[in-house]
């Protein structure tokens, strides 16, 4: 503990008891106040109580105080032995001084060894460099060597067969070398006849391809028929289909019956027919048109309206009928197709209708 720090401590324990005394006047006031006022018996017990334990801290406060003081007082009183000597001071300098030399020595020995070490190491690596240099020309010329010895005997094979060759043996083998070129020419004759057969066999089952996939196509489209028009099953039914059928004809591809359904319990016909907007009936424009019209009409969003169709269990004849998503009026045209009993007015007037309501 430094000195500071017990004088800080002193004053310290000076203020407390400073101010436990101005604490006991003040208790001392408030007895006499309470002695006034007839509340001599409450003020004497908290004076008591008071007093007892200003006289605790007082108490604490001194052992405090004393303790610090003997601390402090010790600490000064501590000596340490120095027992090191000047001749020992000399050695360990002279120790030092060795120690220090043979580092540096030991350095100096270090950065030696390292520089050999890097100049044999140069030396070696330029050795080696020199030494693969040697075995890379050494090898090219021992190619070089060898490709002079086999077109020398190329050239000794080609000067024997030429100074051994006669006519009548030079005639031979022209014509065998003629016949093999006349035989090469036939085989590529006869292959290009085939690659061209194999072309028109091709050409041919792309053609059937062709025709099978539109008879295909006619043979699903007759069996979805056949099976709408079984799933009718009443022959009253059956005729108000056909009606739709041949409304449904007079449009372009731009009109189709996507779905049609039969509810047996009302006896009805739910018809769903998808419409391009921008489609017209074949009756009011002209073939010229026709190609226009659809690519005009290609990326438009299509439209679906869906029929209700009630007709009688018996006679089936049209009793109510109900559009959905026409996008216009079409009151009046179900009320004249009930009046004429005629399907496939409603369905032909009610497409034009909405078409004409998307242009």
């Amino acid at each position: 503990m430094d000195p500071e720090s017990t004088a800080r401590s002193i004053e310290l324990c000076g203020a407390l008891t400073s101010e436990f005394q101005q604490s006991r006047l003040y208790i001392h006031g408030l007895q006499e106040e309470f002695l006034v006022e007839n509340k001599l018996d409450k003020l004497e017990a908290v004076s008591g109580g008071a007093a007892l334990a200003l006289t605790r801290l007082e108490g604490d406060l001194h052992y405090t105080e004393l303790a610090t003081k003997e601390r402090f007082l010790g600490f000064i009183a501590e000596e340490i032995p120095l027992n090191i000597t000047l001749e020992s001071n000399q050695k360990m300098e002279a120790n030092a001084a060795s120690a220090k030399k043979l580092e540096e020595e030991t350095d100096m020995s270090v950065i030696q060894l390292q520089n050999q070490i890097n100049e044999t190491a140069e030396a070696a690596c330029k050795e080696y460099d020199d030494l693969h240099q040697g075995i890379l020309e050494l090898t090219k010329a021992l190619k070089d060597i060898q490709n002079m010895e086999r077109e020398l005997a190329e050239m000794k094979k080609m000067d024997d067969q030429y100074r051994g060759m006669t006519l009548e043996h030079s005639q031979k083998v022209l014509a065998a070398q003629t016949q093999q070129l006349y035989q090469l020419h036939q085989d590529i004759d006869e292959a290009t006849a085939e690659i061209e057969e194999l072309k028109w066999q091709e050409s041919k089952l792309k053609d059937s391809n062709q025709l099978l996939e539109i008879q295909c196509i006619k043979v699903e489209s007759q069996a979805k028929e056949a099976i709408k028009m079984s799933s009718l099953r009443r022959p009253e039914i059956e005729n108000a289909y056909k009606e739709c059928l041949e409304a449904t004809r007079q449009y372009q591809e731009g009109v189709g019956l996507e779905s049609i359904q039969y509810l047996a319990d009302s006896n009805s016909l739910i018809l769903e027919y998808k419409i391009i907007p921008g489609s017209a009936a074949i009756h009011t424009i002209n073939s010229a048109s026709k190609t226009s019209n659809a690519r005009n009409t290609r990326n438009r969003k299509p439209i679906l309206t869906q029929f209700l169709i009630k007709v009688h269990p018996k006679s089936g004849r049209l009793l109510t009928a109900n559009i959905e998503n026409a996008g216009c009026d079409v009151k009046d045209v179900i009320q004249i197709a009930k009046a004429r009993n005629d399907i496939s007015f409603l369905v032909a007037e009610t497409l034009d209708r909405v078409m004409k309501a998307h242009p």
